[in-house]
């Protein structure tokens, strides 16, 4: 990909050395949040269903750490790939996960007590949908990677929205209370809402040209000066973005296998 920024070529490899590759606080964070879950877990056992709930609890704040406080949250500024890899992570695993990790409380078999949260449901994935897609169109994505407090923001108020839009299949009560036919009918809408997002990726793949989002997102973290190229040695830039796409489209689709 041809970057505006001509001036001067920086390897990739040589920019991450040094890097604080691994988010110390936000690690106390979650590990603080599985403490306060554990101790929950042991004291009000009642409300929940099962022990794998406590390790879904985990292994959702593992994932949250592996997105953002790990050497994956560095190196995926690189790399369109390895970028929707950790949105994936995000709202199509970490997300049901931690919705089954919720309590149970009471089961709630009537329609009366499913139909306000279907409705949610469903106006939380017309707004996942439409803001994940705006948030794939070039000019967008690059406006947010130049401006790191926005864009947290953004994928912040994307995972609130992914866990109204997996509301209906991971969380017990309205599982119970919701009908197969219902359920696979919503399933369906889940996938079509995510499809806009993956095929941008994928047909633009074969138009690329500009500035690299990712290199700009890089840059402007690094504090770059603004005539400085970044080499990414990693995946040709067209086969990136179009792999973007479809490991987009492949972890959702298990996603949906396991919990849809």
């Amino acid at each position: 990909m041809e970057l505006l920024w001509g001036m001067r070529n920086v390897d990739i490899h040589l920019l991450l050395a040094g890097q604080v590759l691994w988010n110390i606080p936000l690690f106390l964070i979650l590990f603080g949040l599985m403490f306060m879950y554990f101790y929950i877990f042991l004291k009000k056992r009642y409300i929940f269903k099962s022990t794998s709930q406590l390790w879904y609890f985990c292994l959702s704040m593992s994932i949250i750490y592996l997105a953002f406080g790990s050497p994956l949250a560095v190196i995926s500024h690189v790399s369109m790939s390895l970028h929707m890899v950790q949105m994936a992570l995000l709202y199509f695993i970490c997300a049901p996960l931690l919705l089954l990790s919720l309590p149970s409380f009471r089961s709630h078999p009537k329609k009366s007590f499913a139909k306000p949260y279907i409705t949610f449901s469903i106006i939380t994935l017309m707004l996942f949908a439409g803001l994940f897609f705006i948030y794939h169109l070039p000019f967008v994505m690059h406006g947010l990677m130049v401006h790191s407090h926005l864009h947290t923001g953004y994928i912040a108020l994307l995972f609130l929205l992914s866990l109204g839009m997996w509301l209906p299949f991971c969380w017990a009560p309205l599982a119970r209370a919701v009908a197969k036919e219902s359920l696979s009918k919503f399933a369906v809408w889940n996938s079509i809402g995510v499809m806009p997002a993956c095929f941008i990726l994928i047909i633009g793949a074969f138009f690329i040209e500009g500035v690299s989002p990712m290199h700009a997102h890089l840059a402007a973290e690094l504090s770059l000066p603004h005539g400085t190229e970044i080499n990414m040695a990693f995946l040709p830039p067209a086969f990136d973005q179009f792999l973007a796409g479809a490991i987009m489209i492949v972890i959702h689709k298990l996603s949906m296998t396991n919990w849809g």
